[in-house]
Formats: C-alpha cells, structure tokens, sequence
C-alpha cells in the first residue's frame, strides 16, 4: 500500500508539472523581439526653412533578426516639395532589459528608393543619420507605454510614440 500512495504521488506531480507547462511558457518573455509599429514623424535638418521631411514611419522586427522600416511621405528641399519613399532593410539583435522596456540594436543596414521616390538622397541621410546619432549602427529603446503604444528612443533623445500593429505586442 505505501510503494502504491508514493508512485500515485509522483504521478500526480508529474501531471501537474505537465499541465503547468504551457501557462509557463506563455508568462516567459519572448526572447525574440518580434513587433512592428506605425509613427508620424516631422523633422528639420540643417537649414530648418528648406531641409526637411513629413512622413510615415512603420518599423518592423521580424522573425529571425530580419526587419525593415518604410518611410514614406514627403521631403522639403531646394529642389522642392517631393514624395518619399525609402524601404530599409536590416539585421538586429534584441534583448529584454526590464518587464516594460527592450532594446533593438539594428545594425546592416540597406535603403532602397523606390521608383516614384523624387526626394534628394541627402534629406533621407539627414533623417538616417538623425536616428542613428550619427552612427553606423541604431540602438533603439522600446518602451512600452501602453498595451497600443511603444516609445521608440536611441541613445540620446526620445524619437517616435510608436502605435502597435494589430497582433503586435512588445514581448
């Protein structure tokens, strides 16, 4: 009778540890950093009158460490107010610093004008080179704010309240 209590016990525990495990898995954070997110930016450059854009932004952080940002809208400079439209593709590595907050480190990066992009490819450096800090790679900052929107910021300034894709989520 004793040898029968012990191995039912260890059944029972095992069934349970069993059935514990997909409600663990859900509450582990993703170590993936899959999301993709839409913003509305505005920036001036050097000369504030003639150097700027006003654009939509949608990044995305696929699978894999594959992800692209699309910017389209419409630059202001001396050759005037044309359309832009950029697609960026990248590499990057993520990391979960805190239960609200991850880090994007993009590096890799290749832009490509589209056919109907009129824009100067010197105001889509100066945005670039904008988000970058002036550097070859992007250190982006996710910070959730809500469950609709992140803060996207790079090392030294906030950048974009960055309003969630549907199915999207900062894990």
């Amino acid at each position: 009778m004793k040898k029968s209590g012990k191995l039912f016990f260890f059944i029972a525990l095992i069934a349970l540890i069993f059935s514990l495990f997909p409600l663990a898995l859900q509450k582990l954070p993703s170590r993936s950093g899959e999301m993709s997110c839409s913003t509305k930016a505005i920036m001036h450059f050097e000369d504030t009158v003639t150097e700027s854009v006003n654009v939509n932004i949608h990044f995305r952080f696929g699978e894999k460490g594959k992800g692209s940002i699309v910017v389209e809208g419409y630059s202001d400079s001396k050759a005037g107010w044309l359309y832009l439209q950029r697609y960026v593709k990248f590499n990057y590595t993520s990391q979960r610093v805190s239960p609200t907050d991850r880090y994007y480190q993009i590096n890799n990066w290749v832009a490509k004008k589209s056919s109907i992009d009129e824009s100067p490819d010197v105001i889509f450096a100066y945005f670039m080179r904008e988000m970058s800090d002036s550097h070859d790679d992007l250190l982006l900052k996710a910070k959730k704010m809500n469950e609709k929107t992140v803060l996207l910021s790079s090392l030294s300034s906030p950048l974009f309240i960055c309003a969630l894709k549907s199915g999207s989520s900062i894990n």
